[in-house]
């Protein structure tokens, strides 16, 4: 473990002038093990379990007919949602990804995480968190999309991110679902293409 712990420290901190003993502080330390922990992963080729989701037992698979609420924000009436209308946090970067995503001839149906429940367990700084992502896309190859869209990374939200990437190789795994992917878009004006480029790339 010393020799990965050494190399992570030798190839990815930049201590920026700073004494290196400054790496031993708690939240330091609690980051170089979370960001470690998070990168171990079971080894097949020695029969190692593969990750697996944790279902609920009384529910293990959720649905958006249950999405039903009421909203005093701006709504923008839907297509290729299952919920007639997409309530955005954000009025410039959300609505413009719902709008890519009525007009990509990629995307077969998505729906925005609003009340659907959908939730990916974190932990950042040795505290439990819950991640909502932005929405889920079903691309026309048959692939689930989790997309995240993100201008901004702290290191808050890599945590999220490896987190997702994670939950979707045990859902796959799982293989009760079909084939799901997990993709940050960083510019919504090119939701579009990205969608198309992972329609493709997806299905080879």
């Amino acid at each position: 473990m010393f020799r990965y712990v050494d190399e992570y420290v030798r190839r990815k901190v930049n201590f920026q002038n700073c004494d290196p003993c400054e790496l031993g502080l708690e939240k330091y330390v609690q980051r170089v093990v979370e960001r470690l922990r998070d990168g171990i992963v079971p080894d097949d080729s020695e029969g190692e379990a593969p990750l697996m989701p944790i279902a609920n037992r009384y529910k293990p698979i959720g649905s958006t007919a249950e999405v039903d609420f009421k909203t005093t924000r701006p709504c923008y009436a839907t297509m290729k949602s299952h919920i007639d209308q997409v309530v955005p946090d954000n009025l410039v970067w959300e609505s413009s990804s719902a709008f890519r995503l009525e007009s990509s001839d990629a995307v077969q149906f998505y729906a925005r995480n609003d009340h659907m429940g959908l939730t990916i367990p974190y932990e950042y700084m040795g505290i439990d968190h819950s991640y909502e992502p932005d929405f889920v896309v079903r691309l026309s190859n048959g692939v689930t999309v989790v997309l995240e869209i993100k201008g901004f990374e702290d290191d808050q939200t890599k945590a999220k991110h490896t987190a997702a990437k994670r939950w979707v190789e045990a859902v796959n795994n799982w293989g009760q679902l079909g084939a799901w992917a997990f993709h940050v878009c960083r510019n919504p004006q090119l939701l579009d293409k990205e969608m198309e480029y992972l329609a493709r790339a997806e299905s080879k």
